[in-house]
């Protein structure tokens, strides 16, 4: 039994393993928002390139932070620990000086691992992959929901008169969800749509 478990407190290797699953979630969120609004606001192609950037840029924004957080929490401490030569320190503040102590290898750890995986060329691109495919279902999703809302009761006496619009936008739409299939079989990424 480590000394760790002996406290109640779980390893610093799950610590970190843990917030490195976080982050990554995060980035794969940013990811994703990234392709959406590249394809859908900026009307631009897939750039994987692009993608594969932006997830580079926010590992290492993730990562100066832990390192910032690291410099903060050894800076804390550091002033804890100087204050034990002049008054006597309660339980709780002498706690805090080991939790800072933990705290600051904890951030370092993560931030030396989120860089590791900026620079993982083949974690980038399963980061990149997996946000578009959380993009082409949310864009998906999305479409559903307009359909819905587009459906109109037979029985609607502006029902003929209208048919002809909603039938176009089915088609456009319906092709559209077929065009993305067929290109994410083929494995070109998403498409235009």
């Amino acid at each position: 039994m480590t000394d760790a478990t002996r406290h109640g407190r779980a390893p610093i290797s799950r610590i970190v393993d843990e917030g490195l699953l976080i982050a990554l979630s995060a980035v794969r969120m940013a990811v994703k928002n990234d392709i959406i609004v590249a394809g859908i606001a900026e009307h631009a192609d897939y750039d994987l390139d692009r993608f594969a950037d932006t997830t580079r840029r926010e590992l290492l924004a993730l990562a100066r932070e832990n390192q910032d957080s690291a410099e903060r929490v050894r800076r804390q401490r550091k002033h804890l620990t100087s204050m034990t030569w002049r008054v006597d320190l309660s339980q709780d503040q002498l706690t805090d000086i080991r939790q800072l102590k933990l705290r600051r290898r904890v951030h370092k750890r993560l931030a030396a691992a989120l860089t590791a995986v900026a620079d993982d060329e083949e974690h980038v691109s399963r980061i990149v992959r997996d946000a578009q495919n959380l993009a082409s279902d949310e864009i998906q999703d999305a479409m559903r929901t307009r359909l819905m809302r587009l459906s109109i009761d037979p029985r609607d006496p502006d029902y003929q008169r209208h048919r002809a619009e909603r039938t176009e936008m089915f088609l456009l739409v319906d092709l559209a969800l077929l065009k993305l299939r067929a290109d994410e079989a083929a494995g070109n990424g998403p498409s235009d749509y």
